[in-house]
């Protein structure tokens, strides 16, 4: 009797055990989820794999450090020879650049001159429509003209709301004092 109660007690523990174990097993869902996660872990180890291969090495980038050379010593010769900086589409930016600055700068001057004649003579309504038409450099220069202060990065319609109120405030000064010194005062602002 001893032999088959030792015998039985095995059996019941395997049976136990592999019913355990099949209740531990993954549904279809969970499985197929199971798959689907390891296929994309496997799909991200790829991706970084082809991105590793296309990361330039030491010794692939010498070559381009050489090229790169080349054309600085290149570029160097051709800023000494006019002739290599033509053929090489190269354009020379001292000269030129300088002399039509001037020459922007000489139509701004007369650009402002004429406006403050004909802000002077328009009504305050008017003015900020006539300084909207102008560019930024030319209401900058009027600014000044009229002592105001201009930021480097000031919005266009904001500096016209700062030049028509101004001129509106100059010739509210002007009429308290008395109507003969309104233009007067904007002209020689």
């Amino acid at each position: 009797m001893s032999k088959r109660k030792s015998q039985a007690y095995p059996l019941e523990t395997l049976l136990k055990g592999l019913r355990g174990l099949l209740d531990s097993l993954p549904t279809e869902d969970e499985k197929r989820e199971l798959l689907r996660t390891l296929q994309e872990g496997q799909q991200f180890l790829e991706d970084m794999r082809l991105l590793v291969e296309a990361v330039p090495t030491m010794e692939s980038s010498q070559e381009l450090a050489v090229g790169l050379s080349r054309l600085n010593s290149l570029s160097d010769r051709a800023q000494q020879d006019p002739q290599l900086r033509r053929f090489l589409g190269i354009r020379n930016r001292t000269g030129g650049a300088k002399r039509a600055s001037v020459a922007r700068n000489g139509d701004v001057q007369e650009q402002v001159k004429h406006l403050v004649a004909v802000v002077s003579e328009s009504e305050t309504q008017e003015v900020p429509t006539l300084l909207e038409r102008e560019s930024i450099a030319v209401l900058k220069d009027l600014a000044g003209h009229f002592g105001i202060r201009t930021r480097s990065k000031e919005r266009k319609m904001e500096l016209v709301g700062r030049i028509a109120t101004h001129v509106e405030n100059q010739r509210g000064y002007a009429l308290l004092r008395g109507a003969e010194e309104t233009n007067a005062l904007l002209k020689e602002a």
